[in-house]
């Protein structure tokens, strides 16, 4: 589905030096999310007239339409505008972020309308857990669209250059860069080289996700075996090319990881380094086990699934935070939510 989505947004590149040119670019982008908001709220009412649907369902469902009108009304009144005598660098400088935020819109809207279909199919098979849990999914991204077209009016009064506006995105929408980036949508915007775009703390704390990222795609079933430094940075680098880290700043970040009890890193009698995911079952590494799976997690998840007290599940949950390995949301819609960028899925 990723394919898909990448050839849709290859098909609405375009790299204007005008800056006309580059506000109707940022209009047709707005325009083409603004469809798919459309085609998921058709996929909605259509959900809510097949009939024989549950109570508690038909409600859910109702209060989903809800908040997806709410998002299209905005969306639609979303304008790019200036005043009179804005300076020719301010407006494409705003023009740009604006376009940051499109992208990365577009492709929620993308999956928004993946996860409906999805939605629909369990709805046929009378499945009201996972109706429930697929339910929780649309909604959390009906409100990250909202976040981001509240924080896109932010940008357009508040001038902040590129690169500042790709690093805060970054943190947290990684995957939809990336896509924007494969699709060629990012050229003549902006380059996501990350030691010129983060700051040195910030470059660290990014690569250290990357690596546990690339740590995992070894095999969770396979955590508990070392795998040499050697092959991760070969793995890390063959995966995200433009990253081009050098073998010091790899260690470092590992180094880093292994302090805060994300994985062992041992060197065997031939100095060769050698890291472990699960050395065992400590509360890091209960804590990654649960994330894996979805790339995020609930304080009540963690707390269901392992009898933690609150405080003491807040505690495991926000030493990920301070180490950069985990971006908490205090303003999710049920409550307080941590992402795990490095355990995100690609599809």
């Amino acid at each position: 589905m990723s394919d898909l989505k990448t050839n849709a947004l290859k098909e609405l590149v375009s790299t204007p030096k005008d800056l006309n040119k580059l506000i109707l670019y940022e209009a047709n982008l707005k325009k083409a999310y603004l469809l798919l908001l459309f085609d998921c709220r058709t996929s909605l009412l259509n959900s809510l007239q097949g009939g024989g649907l549950s109570p508690r369902i038909d409600r859910l469902l109702r209060q989903l339409k809800t908040r997806l009108d709410s998002l299209i009304d905005r969306a639609r009144y979303d304008e790019l505008r200036f005043r009179p005598g804005t300076a020719a660098s301010v407006r494409k400088t705003t023009a740009n972020n604006c376009l940051l935020y499109n992208f990365i819109i577009f492709s929620r809207a993308w999956d928004l309308k993946d996860y409906l279909k999805e939605f629909d199919s369990l709805l046929l098979f009378s499945e009201e857990a996972q109706t429930l849990d697929k339910a929780k999914s649309i909604l959390r991204i009906i409100t990250d669209i909202d976040d981001l077209l509240s924080n896109k009016e932010n940008v357009k009064t508040n001038i902040q250059s590129t690169e500042e506006v790709a690093n805060s995105l970054y943190e947290r929408f990684n995957r939809e860069l990336e896509l924007a980036e494969t699709a060629g949508a990012l050229k003549g915007i902006i380059k996501l080289e990350k030691p010129k775009l983060l700051g040195k703390s910030k470059y660290f704390k990014q690569l250290g996700s990357l690596i546990l990222k690339v740590a995992f795609s070894f095999g969770i079933e396979h955590a508990e075996e070392p795998i040499s430094l050697i092959a991760l940075t070969t793995r890390l680098n063959d995966t995200y090319p433009r990253v081009r880290a050098e073998p010091k700043d790899i260690f470092k970040a590992v180094e880093s990881l292994a302090e805060n009890g994300f994985l062992y890193l041992t060197k065997d009698e031939h100095d060769v380094y050698w890291i472990s995911l699960k050395p065992s079952e400590s509360e890091a590494n209960v804590i990654l086990s649960l994330a894996e799976k979805k790339g995020s997690l609930t304080l009540e998840e963690v707390v269901r699934e392992t009898n933690w007290s609150l405080k003491k599940a807040k505690s495991e949950l926000d030493k990920f935070v301070t180490a950069g390995c985990a971006i908490k949301d205090d303003n999710y819609s049920s409550g307080l939510i941590y992402y795990f960028p490095a355990l995100q899925n690609e599809e």
